[in-house]
């Protein structure tokens, strides 16, 4: 027979023990709810790239493409989108925004309402990387009881050309993604949102006033016995003058290549800040097929400094 108090003792242990199990069911339930508050941001999307062997730290530019059926009746139509580390993205045929991603780690939304058709939409995504490695994650809303009718997943195209059709329908053979899977993934894990704005229309292209070559030191990245190190390499430059001015960087090979280059540019505002060896340093990626590449981004500036003599410099605004 227990003696009364072993009874009392056993009986407070007990409603402890059922405390402590309601606590952490409590705290699971709490859990799941607030992770699926960020997961339902883009439902059942897939972070998404061109199929490659990341491991060989190449650069890699390509096109991802997904036709949207939308119906008639919706509130809105917004696109949710992250292209990391730099992507530009074109809904029905205009391009509409992008940006280099860097440490900004957030879900860009574009209402493209105005854009949008009743029935078949176009979004074509425009994806670079100097190393080869990033990811791509987008979703559609068309109300706020639709949200994520179309995700980023297996059932998107891949091309690796680039045609000035593309972005209004498909030009050649496309391939299918590879996944990275849902979020959390990699260096993303869950992301917030902010609005976007729609780029206008460009209205003109600007020519430089004038251009002057010279040889600088910039630094480079280089594998030395499997150990990545910083060192400074001589390199052609061109500093393309365009007075005080802000617009799109925009990069034209001066002839095709068989290989596509990355071309190095850095951007500055004043003569004595040409052979400097500080400032951002911005890769152009360039795709199969692509004579020119556009920085997604607006940027105030004089000088376009050019590196490697392989291309030049316009703005367009």
């Amino acid at each position: 027979m227990i003696p009364p108090q072993d009874r009392e003792l056993i009986k407070r242990l007990t409603a402890v023990l059922f405390l402590l199990i309601l606590m952490t069911a409590a705290t699971s339930y709490l859990w799941r709810m607030f992770s699926n508050k960020f997961y339902d941001i883009t439902g059942s999307a897939e972070w998404i790239w061109a199929p490659h062997k990341i491991s060989r730290n190449t650069p890699v530019a390509f096109f991802a493409v997904r036709e949207v059926d939308l119906p008639k009746y919706r509130a809105w139509a917004r696109i949710k989108i992250l292209g990391d580390p730099e992507y530009t993205l074109y809904f029905n045929g205009r391009q509409i925004g992008g940006r280099r991603v860097r440490d900004k780690l957030h879900l860009d939304i574009f209402d493209v309402s105005p854009l949008a058709h009743d029935g078949k939409n176009r979004i074509v995504v425009a994806v670079r990387s100097t190393n080869g490695v990033g990811g791509l994650l987008a979703s559609v809303d068309i109300a706020p009881e639709a949200e994520n009718i179309v995700v980023s997943g297996r059932d998107w195209k891949i091309f690796r050309k680039w045609n000035e059709a593309l972005p209004f329908r498909d030009v050649g053979t496309p391939v299918g993604p590879m996944s990275f899977g849902e979020p959390p993934a990699g260096r993303w894990n869950y992301l917030g949102q902010k609005p976007a704005v729609i780029a206008d229309p460009p209205s003109r292209v600007l020519e430089p006033r004038s251009s002057v070559e010279f040889r600088a030191m910039i630094p480079t990245i280089r594998i030395r016995s499997g150990i990545a190190v910083s060192v400074l390499e001589a390199a052609r430059a061109t500093a393309y003058d365009f007075g005080p001015t802000s617009g799109h960087v925009r990069l034209v090979l001066n002839r095709p290549s068989s290989v596509p280059p990355v071309v190095r540019v850095r951007l500055a505002n004043a003569e004595a800040e040409l052979s400097s060896i500080e400032g951002d340093i911005r890769p152009f990626v360039f795709a199969d097929g692509e004579m020119m590449v556009t920085d997604p981004e607006i940027n105030s500036f004089r000088y376009v400094i050019v590196y490697g003599g392989r291309a030049r410099a316009e703005v367009v605004q």
